[in-house]
């Protein structure tokens, strides 16, 4: 359905006519339009620039949903969005109803989670709440609910969210498999749940709080023997119990070229599918993760990472022998100069980083090595940035040495990163080959974000797909993809992606 000539429901208005290039869809049951593509707010924050400059081009480009979570930068994400919709709207350059905002609730982290360690002390817990391991909770009680669609409002600045969603609650499911729960009591408790959740957000639809209602969760496509599957067929049934005219009417779920069960997977009566049962129903379907493909327990980025001389394993490997000259100068001297506690806080650290020499080409794909540059080795880099920084020293030449191993780590991480980043890009370069040759319609395509994008625009029952737009260049990109017409016919069935990844 393109804008021109479309007589456009009250609660959305007309949108500018610049939008007339982009082709918008209607939202299930809602009245409510949307871009093809939306814009995934997982990883923006209020505190980068870069993001903010991002949402803001989208936004004045036609892209008119958003897509957060209250849990999304512990809140961050949402401040962004409400600062970001504030400038717009303010300035007349938009108007809040030619935007829709989509926001979730369900995980305790961060901010929630100290929130509910308090009220634990205060003897007064969540109810219903899931403690699934420390650090991260999770909870779809109407209490719950009612506190974040506050504090949501608050951060988003707006009277009303459009759509909000039910947060991954196969969390329950997870939790009650690892305590050994019985399925059939497991899932019986897990709907009666959802059943309390929406019967509390039909109220607050009631209130003017929220507009529509629906869940968005990981196991909605997948087999229906996994402890953890949530089934669309039974969460309808739910709504309409509680009212013919629910609004319960949007889902969300990932697919992407790896992870095709919403399409190929007949988990639900009669032989349906998850796109074809929502379609049926006139759920509106919002596609998560369409760039972060999980095959065979690896992720895969479906992007194009940009690599500027990639170094090979054996400059690498001179740079570790580099530094292991400059540690033995580093024992000789801590051993001179420095106290037992000293010396050994830094060797600990030191020979932390020499198992990465040992291990760094093992490390087999880019997502890993984030995941272990992220979660351990960075952490582990500032405190002995940190370590160093705030220690006296009465050696000028170890503390030279020590500030050069600090720089030389550094230089490490950037190198290992871009050899990874390098391996990767000749995995999708080849990705993106084997695909252009199998299926015409993603031939034209000028990437393999886009080849992932277009495949989905192109599903019938899609309505639109979140991308992570947290740049500038990657909201162009997404743009000039939109100006390409596409028809609602693509064919899953012709995607092979083990042949795909083959050299």
């Amino acid at each position: 359905m393109h804008l021109e000539g479309f007589a456009f429901p009250d609660s959305t208005k007309k949108l500018s006519e610049k939008y007339k290039e982009f082709k918008y869809n209607p939202l299930g049951k809602t009245d409510l339009l949307v871009s093809e593509v939306g814009f995934g707010s997982y990883r923006i924050d209020i505190r980068s620039r870069l993001n903010e400059d991002a949402l803001q081009k989208a936004l004045l480009a036609g892209i008119n949903l958003i897509d957060t979570s209250s849990t999304y930068t512990d809140g961050n994400s949402e401040l962004l969005i409400g600062d970001v919709l504030q400038k717009l709207t303010s300035s007349k350059q938009l108007s809040r109803e030619q935007l829709v905002i989509v926001t979730k609730a369900g995980y305790l982290q961060g901010q929630n989670y100290n929130l509910s360690q308090l009220r634990k002390v205060e003897n007064k817990p969540f109810s219903d709440l899931v403690e699934y391991q420390e650090g991260l909770e999770h909870c779809i009680h109407p209490e719950f609910l009612e506190d974040q669609i506050t504090r949501s409002l608050g951060r988003l600045q707006i009277e009303t969210i459009d759509v909000y969603l039910l947060h991954n609650p196969e969390y329950y499911l997870k939790w009650a498999k690892n305590n050994n729960i019985d399925l059939i009591v497991a899932r019986k408790e897990y709907y009666l749940r959802i059943k309390k959740a929406f019967e509390y957000l039909e109220k607050e639809v009631q209130k003017g709080r929220i507009k529509h209602y629906g869940i968005s969760s990981n196991t909605f496509p997948i087999d229906p023997d996994n402890f953890d599957f949530t089934s669309l067929e039974t969460v309808i049934q739910i709504a309409d119990g509680i009212s013919k005219n629910n609004h319960f009417s949007v889902i969300e779920f990932p697919m992407n070229l790896a992870e095709t069960g919403a399409y190929t997977n007949t988990n639900q009566s009669d032989n349906m599918t998850l796109l074809k049962l929502a379609e049926n129903k006139n759920i509106g379907v919002l596609i998560n993760r369409p760039l972060n493909a999980f095959y065979e327990n690896k992720l895969i980025l479906l992007t194009e990472l940009l690599v500027d001389n990639p170094p090979s394993p054996q400059q690498i490997n001179n740079e570790f022998r580099n530094l292991n000259q400059l540690k033995e100068s580093i024992f000789k001297n801590l051993k001179l100069y420095c106290e037992n506690k000293f010396i050994a806080e830094v060797e600990k650290d030191l020979l932390i980083f020499e198992a990465l020499q040992n291990n760094w080409n093992e490390i087999g794909h880019i997502s890993n090595w984030q995941a272990g540059l992220n979660q351990y080795f960075l952490p582990l880099f500032n405190y002995f940035k940190n370590f160093i920084e705030n220690s006296s020293l009465k050696s000028k030449e170890l503390k030279t040495d020590l500030f050069n191993y600090i720089v030389k780590i550094g230089n490490l991480f950037e190198l290992i990163t871009a050899y990874y980043n390098n391996e990767h890009l000749k995995l999708t370069n080849n990705i993106k080959k084997n695909l252009a040759n199998s299926i015409p319609e993603l031939s034209s395509a000028t990437n393999i974000s886009n080849m992932a994008i277009r495949s989905l625009r192109s599903t019938m029952g899609v309505t639109t797909v979140l991308v992570g737009m947290t740049q500038p260049s990657y909201v162009t990109d997404v743009i000039n993809e939109l100006k390409i017409p596409v028809n609602k016919n693509f064919n899953w069935d012709k995607i092979n992606f083990e042949n795909a990844l083959k050299l």
